[in-house]
């Protein structure tokens, strides 16, 4: 009798972990059965149709740049036209836009952007205005057509977060919740949002951030972050002066892309299961092609992962992705099921590392294969690998570190970067490490660990 609740534990614990394995074969499986539709021509000038719909809307201003600035100073106005949905009855450019949005990103991004070059600049200026919520989450759409329209959804979710999602009660009806600080906090910046969603994630949020200017940017790299990727986490707002740390010390030279834009696992657990990652690297993968093609074939891309993020970069490239190099950043592994650079589309692209040692994540890298669980081989010790050194922290006495704070402070100047804290202190500013990841990002040569992995002797 004494023995039962240890046989109940063990059954509950078997059940969740099985329940677990099934979730994760069900990701896969949905995503492995998705197929791109088809995106409409347009056969007819969509003038006067755009015309009469920007009569019927909420906007002022002659012209798209005015009426963008009218509306994100207006919530009433940004969240009007943000629930504002195309439809078939105001023409052809209704009908093709209701199409798009109903395909819920499982489009070739290279075809929609065609589409809108065809339509032009100001009308597709125009689009973003009057339906932001299709443009701002519309891969393959001009990345300044959504960022502007992401600008009003910025502002419709952060004055819609103030309601009771609720029946109204007698002690809400002249009431107000406080507006999501992480939303608020970002009126009125210049944050550029390719796409954000502050309801996925379970209300968490995700979002594809560019820190930069991708239209002059000499070098472009999309940063992949590690684990709890959401917007409610520290970790969006410490990405983001990461990335920001790198664009700025380019002096115009770099623009990155932070990406987050998938279910995100927080905590060692969720992070052991390879089926989020695998899930993020298709969506990943895709979107690489729609950077690509907006960023032009003579701009060298670089994707980089940390943590968590590695694992989601390493499976990517089990897919066709569009990539010069790949840096992994104390990363979790190669992707689930690689153990060999002929796991790859393509095995001979350049490949960078850089995992400071003691740094945890080293009891998780190359762990053995089991279906679901792990992320593939060690980065540091994969076949063709360039591991970087990571050297100490800056000792200068202006030095911070990714939040800004003083190193002398906290007594880390010139400190040896390894040991628990070394998984953040890689991108502190000005250390050997960041320098060593910045060089990468520039398509320099960057300071090398002194042990290596093997060559893989076809791409030798």
């Amino acid at each position: 009798m004494r023995f039962r609740w240890w046989r109940a534990t063990v059954l509950t614990a078997v059940g969740a972990l099985a329940l677990v394995y099934l979730a994760g074969i069900t990701r896969i499986g949905g995503a492995e059965a998705e197929q791109l539709q088809d995106v409409p021509a347009l056969t007819a000038d969509p003038t006067a149709e755009l015309a009469a719909i920007r009569d019927g809307a909420p906007v002022s201003g002659a012209d798209p740049a005015t009426a963008l600035e009218a509306a994100a100073a207006d919530p009433a106005t940004a969240a009007a036209l943000a629930a504002a949905e195309p439809s078939a009855d105001t023409g052809e450019l209704g009908a093709a836009l209701a199409s798009l949005q109903s395909a819920e990103g499982d489009l070739d991004p290279v075809e929609v952007n065609a589409f809108f070059t065809d339509l032009g600049a100001e009308p597709t200026a125009w689009l973003a205005v009057l339906y932001p919520s299709v443009v701002a989450e519309l891969p393959g759409a001009p990345f300044d057509a959504r960022i502007a329209a992401n600008r009003l959804v910025l502002e419709a979710t952060t004055a819609a977060s103030t309601a009771y999602a609720s029946p109204e009660r007698p002690w809400t009806a002249d009431a107000e919740r406080p507006a999501r600080a992480e939303l608020t906090a970002l009126i009125g910046t210049d944050r550029q949002f390719l796409y954000l969603d502050p309801y996925n994630n379970a209300g968490d949020g995700s979002w594809i951030e560019v820190v930069g200017d991708l239209h002059t940017a000499e070098n472009v790299a999309v940063l992949v972050p590690g684990g709890s990727a959401v917007l409610s986490s520290e970790n969006f707002e410490l990405y983001y002066n990461r990335a920001k740390s790198f664009v700025d010390a380019a002096d115009g030279e770099l623009a990155i892309v932070v990406w987050a834009a998938a279910s995100w696992p927080s905590g060692w657990v969720e992070e052991s299961w390879a089926s989020w990652s695998q899930v993020a690297a298709e969506s990943l993968a895709s979107f690489t092609f729609d950077l690509r093609n907006q960023i032009g074939e003579d701009t060298p891309l670089t994707l980089a992962g940390h943590s968590y993020g590695g694992a989601v970069i390493g499976y990517a490239e089990t897919h066709e992705v569009e990539a010069d190099q790949i840096l992994h950043i104390a990363s979790a592994g190669m992707g689930n099921e690689v153990y060999s650079p002929e796991d790859y589309t393509e095995p001979c692209r350049p490949r960078y590392s850089i995992t400071a040692p003691g740094d945890p994540i080293s009891y998780v890298q190359g762990m053995p294969y089991v279906p679901l669980l792990g992320h593939g081989a060690d980065p540091d010790d994969f076949p063709g690998v360039q591991n970087l050194a990571t050297g100490k922290l800056s000792d200068a006495p202006g030095a911070v570190d990714d939040y800004g704070l003083s190193l002398a402070e906290q007594g880390l100047s010139g400190k040896t970067v390894e040991g628990v804290h070394s998984h953040s202190e890689i991108f502190y500013p000005e250390s050997d490490a960041w320098n060593n990841i910045l060089k990468v990002l520039l398509n320099e040569a960057p300071g090398l660990a002194d042990e290596q992995p093997e060559a893989y002797a076809p791409c030798a």
